[in-house]
């Protein structure tokens, strides 16, 4: 993986990631700008390095387990916390990358987004960045909030 991967989007995909399931639980965005570009920066890195060193089905666990884990420590949330705003981040990555990059995939050959750093940005961009942010669009125009008890 290419270094501006991180950039373009590990970065980018953490701070969406965060921001949506911050907007879906009604956490003010504005007043934790700051910690959440930290936390994108950390979790970004981490995301970025997995991905350059470790190519099996234990990634995903770790990611999930380090964004856990900086949600609580940076934002000092319960770990349960934590952990319900990890796993709605990480539902909907895996939702819109597998709902978008299907469709793509007909288009243009996985091996060939695989193999060419551009195309593998430009997919990132295309099917986890635009609808991540159409979504945290939509959760804040229209104040979609969702109340949990157990995040009281």
């Amino acid at each position: 993986m290419e270094w501006f991967s991180f950039f373009l989007l590990s970065f980018p995909e953490a701070f969406l990631m965060l921001a949506v399931s911050f907007a879906l639980f009604g956490i003010s965005i504005k007043e934790n700008v700051k910690s959440m570009v930290i936390f994108s920066l950390l979790y970004g890195g981490v995301a970025f390095t997995l991905s350059i060193f470790m190519m099996n089905s234990v990634k995903p666990i770790i990611n999930l387990t380090v964004f856990v884990l900086l949600v609580v420590m940076i934002f000092r949330f319960k770990i349960l916390h934590g952990f319900i705003i990890g796993i709605i981040g990480f539902i909907l990555l895996v939702f819109f990358e597998i709902m978008l990059l299907l469709p793509l995939k007909q288009i243009i050959p996985f091996e060939q987004i695989a193999a060419n750093p551009w195309l593998r940005v430009l997919a990132g961009i295309m099917t986890i960045h635009i609808p991540l942010l159409v979504t945290l669009l939509v959760l804040q125009r229209f104040k979609l909030v969702i109340k949990i008890p157990l995040l009281k």
